[in-house]
């Protein structure tokens, strides 16, 4: 999993943590976190690493749309998360690494 992931002008800490140190929002547990402030995203250290693939882009999602003033709402970033993980895996993409090869 990466370390740190850029969004606009703010580059995000990628951190794994215990789920209950940060990962609950009104008494749910979630997946993952993002803090705009801190610039950091949380994964639970207990989800699988599909599971945390999936919720780095769900948050990368939630980065999106804070920087550049979007209103996608949950159900929206949700959906997103998991058709863009699905391309990615289902055609076996690396983007990152397609490109630094190009």
């Amino acid at each position: 999993m990466i370390d740190k992931v850029k969004i606009g002008w703010k580059t995000y800490k990628v951190e794994s943590v215990e789920p209950k140190q940060t990962l609950f929002i009104e008494g749910k547990e979630c997946y993952g976190t993002i803090d705009y402030d801190k610039q950091q995203i949380d994964l639970s250290t207990t989800n699988s690493n599909a599971l945390n693939e999936v919720t780095l882009i769900h948050e990368v999602l939630h980065g999106i749309e804070d920087m550049y003033y979007l209103d996608l709402g949950e159900e929206t970033v949700k959906r997103l998360a998991e058709a863009i993980y699905t391309v990615l895996k289902d055609n076996n993409l690396d983007i990152v690494k397609q490109c630094e090869k190009a």
